[in-house]
């Protein structure tokens, strides 16, 4: 049956969410999303569409965008009399219609909490057109929907339902967007992401791009950069250039080869592996994965994951603090979860001026277990043991490898000590303080509950209790 998607990409999503809150139009209005407490080397979350236009890419430094404005402005600058700007703007029009007129933008601390709330408002105006079982919301600003039952029932092209739902969110947020409308979810996708850019955009922004099978082998099968299709990255484009291959046109052309040829799918298979078979069909056009088969799809195995980038440097001592941190933090998300792990990963990334090679160890448990002591002992040891103390640390990582689900403590093997009470009962009375402690931060917050470590100066629990990933809530 003949199917037809839809991908829904929320324009600039943070910063129109904050250009709507201040009152200004995000079109028009220069504004970027980032942290200016964490210094210029920030990356902006998001660039408004208004100040995009001046040459600011989407996702840069803070630094490289005032270093990009004060080029701006010194241009402007030697054009006028006088060689002096009196007057700046933060509005899009203002600045390209006075030559005189300097650029000014908006830096606005992120807001995760309100991104949330707002993407949760946007996609209860979807459930108004598409049932949730053919939405698959693949980000915070982005989402594909299956509306091949819809078409017949709402009497209209693909294109007018997209319309009337970009209509609605316009209407109730402010906030406008990009749409790809294909035959399956990559050319979809595509649609949104390549043939859109070049599309003038209706009166509230909107922009709409339809992509067919035989119009994406016309249209893009010669477009570079590769990096500009989905799932293809800068390392993947780079192995394909090593290769010979540089557009979409050649990966197709070298899956038939034979072979006796130079170029032929066994090639593909050589160098990507069985990645290689997704490759091929996206080169085609072709994308057999449907909505459904996303809802349907379980994972063989499961993991569990936390890391953050520290602020600064940290010492061997100040490393060992974020261990027990993170320890704790990745102990009380199992036990949230009702689940359990025998084996951690340990990845440690020294700061940039320190020649030694980033860590990456697997810490084996003695048990299945969500156990702060447990998983904490063992992960001190082996930060203690492969570290070097000797270096400054910028960023650590924990993943709790081969979770399990509807998990509860089995104590059928124990190994005793003389200097420790290791019993089950203690254990049932650690787990049980750890669920109190994830009550006691439902209803009254994170940082309502914390260890004396938490309040020492370097340590950073209290601060990222109020993120969310990464970010000010």
């Amino acid at each position: 049956m003949k199917r037809t998607y839809i991908a829904i990409d929320l324009k600039s999503f943070y910063a129109s969410v904050e250009c709507r809150t201040r009152g200004y139009d995000p079109l028009v209005t220069n504004l970027v999303v980032a942290d200016e407490s964490r210094t210029d080397k920030t990356i902006c979350l998001a660039v408004s569409p208004a100040l995009k236009s001046f040459g600011i890419p989407g996702r840069p430094r803070l630094g490289e965008v005032k270093r990009a404005v004060h080029a701006f402005n010194n241009q402007r600058k030697q054009r006028i009399l006088g060689k002096q700007i009196k007057y700046y703007s933060i509005y899009q029009p203002e600045i390209q219609h006075n030559p005189a007129m300097g650029l000014d933008f908006i830096v606005a601390p992120p807001r995760m909490n309100l991104y949330e709330d707002v993407s949760a408002q946007i996609y209860g105006i979807y459930l108004q057109f598409i049932a949730p079982e053919d939405i698959h919301v693949y980000s915070i600003d982005e989402a594909f929907m299956d509306v091949t039952g819809y078409l017949q029932l709402y009497q209209c092209t693909a294109q007018e339902l997209a319309e009337r739902m970009i209509n609605a969110i316009f209407k109730a947020t402010g906030i406008t967007a990009t749409v790809g409308i294909g035959p399956n979810l990559y050319l979809a996708k595509i649609a949104m992401d390549i043939i859109a850019k070049h599309i003038t955009p209706t009166e509230n922004g909107m922009k709409v791009a339809t992509l067919t099978v035989d119009q994406y082998r016309e249209r893009l099968w010669e477009h570079q950069p590769l990096t500009d299709f989905w799932q293809i990255g800068h390392g993947y484009a780079h192995r394909l250039n090593q290769l010979g291959l540089h557009t979409m046109g050649e990966v197709a052309a070298c899956s038939v080869g034979t072979l006796d040829q130079k170029y032929n799918a066994d090639l593909l298979y050589r160098t990507f592996g069985i990645k290689a078979e997704l490759l091929i069909d996206h080169a085609w056009g072709m994308e057999p994965l449907t909505i459904q088969d996303i809802k349907n799809y379980r994972p063989e195995h499961q993991s569990l994951s936390v890391g953050q980038v520290l602020p600064r440097p940290y010492t061997f001592a100040e490393g060992l603090t974020i261990i027990n941190e993170m320890s704790a933090e990745l102990a009380l998300r199992l036990t949230k979860h009702r689940q359990g792990t025998k084996q951690i990963t340990l990845s440690v990334r020294y700061d940039k001026k320190t020649p030694e090679p980033r860590l990456h160890t697997t810490v084996n448990l003695p048990q299945r277990t969500n156990l702060t002591t447990v998983i904490q002992r063992a992960l001190r040891s082996a930060y203690c043991d492969q570290v070097n103390s000797h270096c400054l640390i910028r960023k650590i990582g924990l993943a709790a490898i081969d979770v399990h689900d509807h998990f509860t403590q089995e104590f059928k093997y124990l190994q005793t000590s003389l200097f420790e009470r290791t019993t089950p009962h203690r254990y049932r009375k650690e787990e049980q303080l750890q669920r109190t402690t994830l009550d006691i931060h439902n209803r009254f917050g994170k940082n309502a509950l914390l260890t004396a470590e938490d309040l020492a100066p370097h340590a950073r629990t209290q601060e990222r209790n109020q993120q969310i990933g990464g970010h000010h809530a």
